[in-house]
């Protein structure tokens, strides 16, 4: 099972200084699927996509999968590259050390 919903060129990557690699695609740029990308509030590194196009300036939708259990959330991105932030109602999915990370916007958690 994948949770890939955009192609990801294997080629056509960018490195970030925290070490996640990003696959380019065409209308997402290189956030189509993130390879390490660190998860907010843990210490993990797993592969995210994105969902669907930006829904705000400042995030794409997401999902990863932790122990075969899916986890919604969005990638957001500062200097040192892209970071995952989970959705509250996948709190229980993830070794979380600061729950003060959660994705909580209540209208992120209707739409999905």
């Amino acid at each position: 099972m994948t949770n890939q919903r955009f192609y990801a060129p294997p080629t056509d990557t960018t490195t970030w200084p925290n070490g996640a690699v990003g696959h380019h695609a065409f209308c997402l740029g290189p956030y189509a699927k993130v390879r390490a990308c660190p998860i907010a509030g843990t210490g993990l590194r797993l592969t995210v996509y994105a969902t669907g196009y930006t829904d705000s300036y400042f995030s794409i939708p997401a999902c990863t999968q932790h122990r075969n259990k899916y986890i919604a959330g969005f990638l957001t991105c500062d200097e040192q590259g892209p970071i995952f932030h989970p959705a509250a109602r996948h709190a229980d999915r993830l070794p979380l050390e600061d729950v003060g990370v959660l994705a909580t916007n209540r209208n992120f958690e209707e739409q999905a």
